[in-house]
């Protein structure tokens, strides 16, 4: 007899099955022709299962509006101090945004670390050039600059957006304006805080 591993009930019932055929065999001759088929009959039978029941499993996720900002520079081209007495000087750099796809944004600008007189300054020690930034290339629209670097809500005060879910460059454009007085020559500088708002 083949043994069922895991199965010890199955045993039992093949040897009780077992003993009753030959027991009850008379005058037919019990060999295993006779036994065998019975036997595979009890194996092969299904044995009773645990009942089961079933219940839903809810997945959900809420994305919620997100922008990132990265920094940028911006720098004019070497100019004579002499030539800003008669012509002004421009530039132009981007900077890359990323904002959730749909969410409406603004990015504002501070007034840097030398501003003065309504207008921001590059610095070079303790001389000073002025400049502007501007939205569009005409620079017919100044960047809005504020003591903090809120975020403003009007058209061409300030660049308004809104998100792709992919990084998007922004232009940015500055000009150095003519001077009265020709400036000592350096390298001059300025930082901006650049505030995205969403």
């Amino acid at each position: 007899m083949r043994v069922v591993a895991g199965r010890p009930h199955v045993h039992r019932l093949l040897r009780l099955a077992k003993n009753r055929v030959v027991a009850n065999c008379g005058s037919i001759r019990c060999t295993s022709a006779v036994v065998a088929p019975l036997l595979w009959w009890l194996c092969a039978a299904p044995i009773a299962q645990a009942g089961n029941a079933t219940a839903s499993l809810n997945v959900g996720v809420q994305i919620t509006a997100s922008c990132t900002i990265n920094g940028a520079t911006l720098t004019f081209p070497s100019t004579p101090g002499t030539s800003l007495l008669t012509t002004a000087v421009t530039g132009s750099t981007t900077v890359s945004v990323t904002c959730t796809s749909g969410s409406p944004y603004s990015i504002g600008m501070s007034q840097g670390a030398n501003y003065s007189g309504g207008s921001n300054r590059m610095a070079s020690g303790g001389n000073y050039i002025p400049y502007g930034l501007y939205v569009n290339s005409a620079l017919t629209y100044p960047w809005t600059t504020g003591a903090s670097n809120s975020s403003c809500t009007t058209t061409n005060d300030c660049y308004l957006g809104t998100g792709t879910g992919s990084a998007q460059s922004i232009p940015i454009y500055g000009q150095v304006p003519i001077v009265a007085t020709a400036p000592l020559s350096g390298t001059y500088s300025d930082t901006v805080t650049m505030t995205i708002t969403y």
